[in-house]
């Protein structure tokens, strides 16, 4: 099929410290049924998504990158801030 065509309908995401079901380390909210309803009922791909801390440290923000993307760190800032990290492969 190819990477492209793929990537019409398939997106992978693995949050960092996020366990099977919660996670004391980092309990990822975000709105991933209107993310999915937009990209199959409207034909919009999921944007980047932001998730919210709500066990670890609440009000902590990353952003959720597609695998084989992770949340890199960008060096400095505040590191509970998704605008603080970046969607990185290595």
């Amino acid at each position: 099929m190819g990477a492209a065509k793929v990537d019409g309908f398939v997106r992978y995401y693995e949050i960092p410290g996020h366990g099977h079901a919660v996670s004391r380390v980092f309990n990822a909210a975000w709105d991933s049924v209107a993310a999915l309803e937009n990209w199959v009922e409207k034909g919009i791909a999921p944007p980047l998504q932001i998730v919210a801390d709500t066990a670890g440290v609440p009000g902590r923000t990353h952003p959720l990158c597609a695998y084989p993307n992770w949340p890199k760190y960008k060096g400095s800032g505040d590191i509970n801030s998704a605008q603080s990290y970046t969607c990185a492969t290595q």
